[in-house]
């Protein structure tokens, strides 16, 4: 029966196996086909996209994995680019290693929010990282001033790539697209493993997961200093196709949209945060394409971008019971039950039914005798 099932188990993980092998051979030819083929607007987008999606799967990591709520994860975003930018400007350090700076800044400053938020309840981590991301674009516009600043450095592509010197945007995508894929690889095969689940034992029982052993602070530190730095290397790449930075770029609604779009396409796997990615760059270019940002009325209210959030929210509530619309593509099937197969085991373990029952009857009898000797000692 056991080795039913692990063959089973076998056959159903080489499946998925070939699957997820054939969709990245199918995502990677489609990005070679949008960036040789497409406009450099397209393909501007679609690295924002790509960087944005490490951003929502740090939000996934949150929500799903920890069950807290960060609603200033564009401040995060926004520290990243500021660090990646400033450490080529200011330091030198050449541009192909600045996603790394935000990736280092994101992580050391989602440590120092959760420091003092995550000793009180689960609430005082949502409302300081709102106050965050509402401060944020204040702190950059005080510290850069009005004006953008601009990346001191040139991403131009190697000669053995063949793209020519003109088309920067195509080596500036795929190198997006490596930092990314590298970075969901490696936090997708971390949260598979022991810590994943001590995550969500943290989450679900933590009164529990402390008597076991599980450090369920620190546990929980790491988790949203984990986050904090995957946006802050969606910032950092951020700086590889738009090369400049400026404060209107973060502002404090960004936040509240990420937060809204991780709510509705949210899922256990980080490949959910790509369809809020998605929405969040391509939205409003598609709006501005059809005029209806500059419409008023009821019709204008209707076609606003805020109106699609809502609406978006209202649908997940009633269609996925607020598990968002990526869950529904996962599969829920039931563990099965194994019995265990160690002889040495199933026989210890029936050893002791056994002697319990007959424990069991020892004291029935040991009670008979008490009761028969006191109604003798009544009677004489």
């Amino acid at each position: 029966m056991a080795t039913e099932m692990t063959t089973q188990a076998s056959s159903r993980f080489g499946v998925k196996r070939l699957a997820w092998i054939i969709g990245s051979a199918i995502f990677v030819g489609l990005c070679l086909r949008v960036a040789f083929a497409a406009t450099p607007k397209i393909v501007t987008d679609l690295s924002n996209v790509i960087a944005l999606s490490l951003a929502f799967a740090g939000l996934v990591v949150l929500t799903h994995y920890l069950g807290l709520l960060s609603l200033g994860q564009g401040a995060f975003v926004g520290v990243g680019a500021y660090a990646a930018l400033h450490v080529v400007n200011d330091f030198g350090a050449p541009v192909l290693w600045m996603p790394l700076a935000g990736l280092i800044a994101g992580t050391l400053v989602g440590a120092v929010v959760a420091i003092p938020s995550l000793r009180l309840p689960k609430a005082y981590l949502a409302l300081l990282t709102l106050s965050l991301g509402v401060a944020f674009p204040i702190i950059l516009k005080q510290v850069d001033g009005n004006l953008p600043v601009t990346l001191d450095g040139e991403f131009i592509a190697p000669s053995w790539t063949g793209i020519a010197e003109n088309d920067e945007h195509i080596w500036e995508l795929f190198l997006v697209a490596a930092y990314a894929s590298i970075a969901i690889f490696l936090v997708q095969g971390l949260l598979r493993g022991p810590i994943g689940r001590a995550f969500i034992a943290s989450r679900d029982q933590p009164e529990a997961a402390r008597a076991f052993g599980i450090p369920v602070y620190r546990l929980r530190l790491f988790g949203v200093a984990l986050s904090g730095g995957m946006a802050g290397l969606a910032g950092g790449l951020l700086m590889v196709p738009t090369n400049f930075n400026d404060y209107t770029h973060f502002p404090e609604e960004l936040s509240i949209k990420m937060f809204a779009l991780a709510m509705a396409f949210g899922g256990s796997r980080l490949i959910s945060a790509v369809p809020g990615a998605l929405v969040l760059i391509f939205l409003p270019v598609w709006l501005i394409d059809r005029n209806w940002v500059v419409e008023y009325g009821w019709v204008g209210f209707v076609k606003s971008e805020g109106f699609i959030y809502a609406a978006l929210l209202l649908a997940t509530a009633y269609l996925t019971k607020g598990r968002g619309f990526m869950s529904l593509f996962e599969s829920r099937a039931p563990k099965p039950t194994l019995k265990p197969s160690n002889r040495r085991v199933t026989s210890v373990v029936r050893g002791l039914v056994e002697l319990d029952t007959q424990l069991g009857e020892l004291e029935g009898l040991v009670a008979k005798q008490s009761d028969s000797r006191s109604r003798e000692e009544t009677n004489d």
